[in-house]
């Protein structure tokens, strides 16, 4: 994925985002639109995801054509794995923010 990908996200929404996890957190320069250039390769893949949960070929008559419930039903896997995989991360993170307290008070 190029550092150049088409942007999905507009940056005024990814900013609304960022802020809606964390309103005091500070964004260095640039980070706000690589965050939307991130967020938009996301919208991407869940895009694809949906594509290869279809059955039916294109064009082939019935059951060919996207539908809600076949959003539903892909939104709702895609964010287990995700929701998953972010609390995998957040243990790792407590884990590395504990070691660093101890290390931060065996210096002291």
């Amino acid at each position: 994925m190029s550092e150049f990908q088409e942007k999905r996200i507009a940056e005024s929404q990814a900013r609304k985002s960022v802020r809606k996890a964390n309103q005091n957190r500070q964004y260095g320069n640039g980070a706000v639109p690589r965050f939307a250039s991130k967020a938009s390769a996301i919208v991407d893949l869940f895009a694809q995801y949906v594509e290869e949960q279809m059955l039916y070929e294109t064009n082939t008559g019935k059951g060919c054509r996207v539908q809600k419930h076949h959003i539903e039903s892909c939104s709702i896997k895609f964010m287990n794995v995700i929701n998953l995989f972010m609390e995998q991360e957040r243990t790792n993170v407590a884990l590395v923010k504990q070691a660093l307290n101890q290390n931060k008070e065996e210096e002291e």
